[in-house]
């Protein structure tokens, strides 16, 4: 039986591109930080969830909350530039983004 946490985090997964993957690939788990790297870099070689243009949300510094911008460019794999309403432009990682809500 599933707790509610589990629950929130499943009906979250289907929801996101990256989780939906890891949750489909075979359980290893726990999984240590350099092998959930590698599954990271490897979904991110192949699917883009941040395309040109996406409104998104940006966590500030600090860990305050997070700022609208637009997604620019993709300069690497697990890079893209985003661009702030006063026209800032920033580099930031998949850990960094979320869809704008």
């Amino acid at each position: 039986m599933q707790n509610h946490v589990e629950t929130l985090a499943i009906a979250w997964a289907e929801h996101d591109g990256l989780e939906s993957w890891m949750l489909a690939a075979p359980d290893a788990r726990p999984l240590s930080q350099a092998t959930l790297q590698d599954i990271v870099s490897d979904y991110l070689a192949s699917h883009d969830p941040f395309p040109d243009g996406m409104s998104v949300e940006v966590a500030r510094q600090g860990g305050s909350g997070w700022e609208p911008a637009v997604i620019i460019e993709r300069p690497g794999t697990d890079e893209w530039t985003v661009e702030y309403d006063d026209g800032t432009q920033a580099w930031r990682d998949h850990s960094e983004l979320r869809p704008r809500r």
